[in-house]
């Protein structure tokens, strides 16, 4: 059993390090935003697949419209008419041009798209008043992407852009690792879910806002959640409904990591014959964040009960964790830097990690932050404006304003 408690990074280090990306599997394209490729995309034709019009107007030669002008315009009979869809009777010769409209084949012969606004959007005979488009206003077959080029590296995220070029290259069911599975478990006597309203309004219960908030941040993360608890404060009960979880790939619980007679976690690891991997971590809120490794292989990790301590450590420990298992290749994204509006307090043995707000436009590309209100571990409010949590590292007396920090994205 490890003896000392960690620093922030070595306890992410000790959960990546037990985890691999979910096995790769062929997911609807419908399903896959926000997933990650499990292997590269390969164009199967060119894109476009032929040369096409990017205007409505005349295809017509260049050679045949230049010198055109209001003044002195160019007329030229009009052979066929090109609807998208539709393709040319023949090839386009000197001296003739094809009434076009966007995404009909250029027919052969054609490099050009006159637009109709600058025409007499003649039908038989049309009057050409400007060259500004010749040699202009056509989509080259594979200008886009060629046949046998790689559309998306393995890795890449799927997001809107993707899942329209992946529609295109009709890839109906990408490759991708599927959504990590997050089990939440609330412990405490005192908790209630939200559907027992009455005891909560009443004052007999504590309404269990731990779950849905972690089940929102799991949805944000990239992975799907299972909602079991609240479970009462006994060691028996919680093992029975981790044992009894559905089919998942992390286990998350909530209190009981403390060192009170009802903490109860120690002994839950030991009794289902997990592998500790830490017990502490040398931060504030969230020090008796713990994690394990257990014998099916799940991967636990148990946060504090306190509302902001379970979200912060959600943040550093179990969004990674998601992230590695869905395949990310930097589960941990660099930190932005941030800028201290007000002096801050060290402690002088744990990093904290301050709820802060963004206040005004960056500075040279380091964004001013200020705290959203007084730090305590219960204080809910405090996480209400947050958008980053501001890593202050441990060390002797205070930092001034307009000191630069790292900082963690929240949510």
């Amino acid at each position: 059993m490890p003896s000392e408690p960690l620093g922030v990074d070595q306890a992410i280090a000790a959960i990546l390090a037990e985890l691999t990306p979910r096995p790769a599997a062929a997911v609807p394209l419908a399903e896959c935003l926000g997933l990650v490729l499990a292997e590269d995309v390969v164009a199967p034709f060119n894109l476009p697949r032929w040369t096409n019009a990017a205007m409505d107007g005349y295809a017509v030669r260049a050679d045949d419209v230049r010198g055109a002008s209001v003044s002195q315009p160019v007329t030229l009979p009009v052979v066929a008419q090109l609807a998208a869809g539709g393709t040319a009777p023949r090839a386009l010769r000197a001296g003739e041009a094809m009434r076009i409209f966007t995404g009909a084949p250029v027919p052969a012969g054609a490099d050009s798209v006159i637009r109709q606004e600058d025409s007499d959007r003649g039908a038989l005979v049309v009057s050409l008043t400007s060259d500004r488009d010749a040699g202009r206003n056509v989509r080259r077959e594979g200008s886009d992407l060629a046949a046998g080029s790689v559309a998306f590296a393995r890795g890449t995220v799927v997001g809107p852009g993707e899942i329209a070029l992946l529609a295109s290259l009709a890839v109906t069911d990408p490759v991708v690792h599927p959504r990590p599975r997050v089990a939440i478990i609330s412990t405490g006597d005192e908790i209630a879910p939200l559907d027992d309203v009455a005891r909560i309004r009443s004052g007999e219960r504590i309404a269990d806002s731990n779950t849905p908030a972690l089940a929102a941040l799991t949805l944000l993360a990239g992975g799907v959640a299972s909602a079991l608890g609240p479970v009462r404060d006994d060691a028996e009960a919680l093992a029975d409904t981790i044992r009894h979880a559905p089919a998942t790939d992390l286990v998350v619980t909530v209190g009981g990591v403390s060192v009170g007679d009802h903490d109860h976690v120690p002994a839950v690891i030991a009794m289902l014959g997990g592998r500790l991997l830490f017990r502490r971590v040398r931060l504030r809120p969230g020090g008796p964040t713990t994690a394990a490794r257990l014998p099916d292989g799940r991967l636990w990790i148990a946060l504090p009960g306190n509302p902001v301590s379970a979200m912060v450590t959600f943040t550093l420990f179990v969004r990674p964790a998601i992230r590695r298992l869905s395949g990310m290749a930097q589960p941990v994204p660099p930190p932005p830097l941030v800028r201290l509006a007000e002096p801050v307090e060290r402690h002088p043995t744990l990093d904290l990690f301050l709820r802060a707000v963004r206040r005004g436009e960056a500075t040279d590309g380091v964004v001013t932050v200020r705290a959203t209100g007084p730090v305590g571990s219960a204080l809910m409010t405090s996480m209400r404006d947050a958008e980053v949590l501001v890593w202050v590292a441990a060390g002797p007396g205070g930092l001034p304003a307009g000191t630069i920090l790292p900082a963690v994205t929240f949510p």
